[in-house]
């Protein structure tokens, strides 16, 4: 496993042709096994997302950043195969574990109104981005925490 990213921000046997974005700060030490995990990325801020050392960022993971979310992923954690949905922060502490299918979420993108959520949907192949009711609230996961079944953090 090497881990790093190279000078072209692509990343070392990535089965995908993408790149890194340029406000994403890995550490050296730090595996990301694709950049295909940026693919839904908007982020705007400079420190949009930060990977901590020793982290491991597996196959199946997905960034879905907004232009003002900010991630931060601790020193030696491990995430495979999870969703983060981030319009304001969302945090995993160091040697924190997030595991398949878990979807970590700050915002709500669409309304809760059935009628307004339904035409808010339906406009989702012109827009990327939903207009919402609830403002985005940060989420953190603190160090060594765990979360099994039908658990909630946040």
């Amino acid at each position: 496993m090497t881990t790093g990213m190279n000078a072209d921000r692509t990343l070392p046997g990535d089965w995908y042709s993408g790149t890194v974005p340029a406000n994403v700060a890995i550490a050296d030490s730090a595996y990301v096994e694709t950049a295909f995990s940026f693919w839904l990325f908007r982020g705007e801020r400079a420190d949009a997302i930060t990977i901590g050392h020793g982290a491991s960022l597996y196959l199946g993971n997905m960034f879905d950043v907004g232009p003002q979310g900010r991630v931060s992923i601790g020193d030696y954690a491990l995430v495979h195969g999870a969703r983060v949905v981030c319009d304001a922060a969302v945090t995993i502490g160091d040697y924190a574990l997030v595991s398949w299918n878990v979807v970590l979420m700050d915002t709500y993108r669409v309304p809760f109104d059935v009628e307004a959520r339904r035409a808010a949907v339906a406009r989702v192949p012109e827009l990327r981005r939903l207009d919402t009711e609830l403002a985005a609230r940060p989420t953190s996961i603190r160090p060594s925490a765990t979360c099994s079944g039908a658990a909630s953090i946040g």
